[in-house]
């Protein structure tokens, strides 16, 4: 009998000193100074471990999270400010806010960096690294979001393997460049079953690129005969030139070709912004319009042999 209350202490002790263990090393302070930390955040963590994000975070245009942001702080990336809430974790990205995460690393302050998402591969890592920062219940969230984004994602890579070809299409971001081949965007193009006329039509030598983002003359873009042409959308947002690049000229003269015109797909802009698992709706949601248009016969570009 006293063996076992023994063995029944130890025990006792020893889950304890797990317990504690793990509330140790779980931060209960966290601030996010960049929006795709942000919403890392916001998805994984516990709301009383949150001590402030960015206030772009709020708004639905950028960001998938902006109704659990509005329950929780908002910070401005200062040094300063983030100091002042003595957080024991900051997370930051690897662009933006790059001398207020410095100057709080001189402070003391623990940073952790993050990169920008270019493939689902990148969203997995950082649904992860964030859930290893954050303590064993965030780990536990990335790993259920990690293993639903694979299962995902391998779903929609093997039905836009079914298609007898890939019809192909062009990108425009919302502040005028095309997306290229390197981004989540052009990532996301694939994996809904479109070839992206940049990746085998244009030379990059000499080209300004941007994170996967090209300045190509839209012209030379739409003499490859796109089949589709994604538009990344933003409703609400201040007025750009992208909003008025489907009454473009050279876009008008193909509304000409009736049934044979290119497809104008809206695509939400807010899907792209940060390498969360939401990018793959964007691929569902392709997928029907690139089997339709495989469906048909496949137009040639202008200079291609007949």
């Amino acid at each position: 009998m006293f063996l076992r209350r023994a063995m029944t202490g130890a025990v006792l002790a020893l889950l304890v000193l797990t317990a504690s263990a793990d509330a140790a090393e779980r931060p209960m302070r966290v601030v996010s100074i960049n929006l795709c930390t942000d919403q890392l955040l916001l998805r994984l963590a516990d709301p009383g471990q949150i001590a402030g994000v960015g206030p772009l975070s709020r708004d639905p245009k950028l960001s998938v999270e902006a109704a659990r942001a509005a329950t929780v702080p908002q910070v401005a990336a200062s040094a300063e400010t983030v100091h002042a809430l003595e957080p024991d974790l900051v997370l930051a990205g690897r662009f933006g806010a790059t001398a207020a995460a410095a100057a709080l690393e001189r402070l003391g302050t623990r940073v952790e960096r993050f990169r920008p998402a270019a493939s689902v591969d990148m969203i997995r890592d950082g649904l992860l690294r964030a859930g290893d920062l954050l303590g064993p219940e965030a780990r536990s969230r990335a790993d259920a979001e990690v293993a639903r984004l694979e299962a995902r994602a391998a779903m929609l890579t093997a039905r836009a393997a079914t298609l007898p070809r890939r019809p192909r299409a062009l990108m425009l971001r919302a502040d005028g460049s095309m997306v290229g081949p390197g981004g989540l965007a052009h990532a996301m193009l694939v994996m809904g079953g479109f070839d992206n006329i940049l990746e085998h039509r244009f030379d990059p030598a000499g080209r300004a690129r941007r994170g996967g983002d090209w300045r190509v003359e839209l012209e030379a873009a739409i003499r490859a005969r796109p089949e589709a042409i994604l538009i990344e959308s933003m409703p609400g947002a201040a007025p750009a030139l992208v909003h008025r690049l489907p009454r473009h000229p050279a876009l008008a003269r193909l509304a000409a070709l009736g049934d044979m015109a290119p497809e104008i797909i809206r695509v939400p802009g807010n899907l792209l912004v940060c390498g969360l698992p939401d990018a793959l709706d964007i691929a569902e949601a392709l997928l029907p319009v690139a089997r339709r248009l495989a469906a048909r016969p496949a137009i040639a570009a202008e200079g291609d042999a007949s």
